[in-house]
């Protein structure tokens, strides 16, 4: 009997609990070293504010009336030092904590060990492999561009992750086998007062999962958006733009899938075959909450989806460690337990649709 996968221990909630009083262990000693935070810091003993009440009721209501102006005055500058406080938090507050807690490492120490509660083979990597999108030696931000999963940018462009995860992905025969990333691709320029702005490129989820069948080409499905401008309404397409060079352009007898989406293959039979009328409702569903764009080469399906899915988003499995203590470890863990939970169950449920 082999093992157990990873969507039957999902269904089932089992956690080795001998392994996961190991992890709280540990989480508990982070929580020892790390700082308090603001709200801990400037917590107030609700006990004896209300036998201070209770003593002196009368005063407090004379008081109250007697102060009304001030209580006003002071509200008109309540926005200004709550700023200044939150300034001081961040710039001073987050640099707080002893040597002990700054060399920390959260993510091996903590998240990784939590993932893999679910199951030993959820890592927190992203295993790139060029040959998934494409047949030569680029880098990681040109295959997405080259897979049209994003347009393409200038050197100035930044690439930021919030969270990554895999399970399996390894076993090339697994289907059950996933990659997740929250990433972000923008650039950041200047305009002639010389103000920053950014432009955001795409903000979301990559994501790949092992199909059962194998293609020979590549099929692309990318969603299309319009916008109204002054000369009316035109096509907006986030997603590296169709040029008709080796590539075909597949056209489907669904004029709402057309209108929704524009599809390219190397070979028209493998879109055709994929693009069942199931799969076109599947998709159109989708599409209607979605800025998705697919891509599918050999046995592996490579997903762009603006924003998040269901209970899976960019900061899914992040492995940032926090700025201050929890005063609940066991609380602390059970939550990021069930978060990844619903991130996965809600990758299945991705996968399920798809593929």
């Amino acid at each position: 009997m082999g093992p157990v996968s990873l969507r039957e221990k999902i269904k089932s909630g089992f956690i080795d609990p001998l392994r996961k009083e190991q992890v709280l262990n540990e989480l508990k000693y982070f929580n020892s070293i790390a700082p308090k935070s603001w709200r801990e810091s400037f917590k107030v003993n609700k006990e004896k504010i209300r036998e201070f009440s209770e003593k002196y009721v009368v005063l407090i209501i004379i008081g109250f009336f007697l102060l009304l102006p001030c209580i006003f005055a002071l509200m008109a500058f309540a926005l200004n030092i709550g700023i200044i406080l939150l300034l001081v938090w961040v710039f001073v507050g987050r640099n707080r904590g002893t040597p002990e807690y700054k060399a920390y490492d959260f993510r091996e120490r903590v998240v990784r060990p939590a993932v893999r509660l679910l199951d030993d083979r959820l890592d927190l990597d992203f295993h790139y492999n060029k040959y998934d999108l494409v047949d030569e030696d680029i880098y990681y931000d040109d295959a997405l561009v080259e897979a049209r999963l994003v347009r393409p940018i200038n050197k100035k462009a930044h690439a930021y992750t919030y969270s990554s995860v895999s399970y399996n992905w390894d076993d090339i025969y697994d289907t059950d086998a996933f990659e997740m990333l929250g990433y972000k691709l923008y650039y950041e320029y200047k305009d002639s007062d010389g103000d920053t702005h950014e432009d955001i490129f795409f903000d979301g989820l990559i994501l790949k999962f092992r199909t059962p069948f194998t293609l020979n080409g590549t099929v692309n499905i990318m969603s299309t958006q319009t916008k109204n401008t002054l000369i009316g309404e035109r096509e907006k397409n986030r997603f590296k733009k169709i040029k008709d060079k080796d590539i075909n352009v597949i056209d489907t007898e669904n004029s709402e899938f057309a209108d929704n989406f524009d599809t390219i293959a190397t070979y028209d039979n493998e879109a055709y075959e994929y693009l069942t009328p199931s799969r076109i409702e599947s998709l159109l569903k989708l599409r209607k909450d979605h800025y998705i764009c697919i891509c599918i080469k050999k046995n592996v399906m490579t997903v762009s989806i603006y924003g998040g899915f269901k209970d899976v988003g960019k900061y899914a499995f992040a492995a940032t460690k926090p700025y201050s203590r929890s005063l609940d470890s066991e609380a602390e863990l059970d939550k990021m337990l069930r978060q990844y939970t619903k991130a996965v169950s809600s990758i299945y449920e991705l996968r399920d649709i798809l593929v």
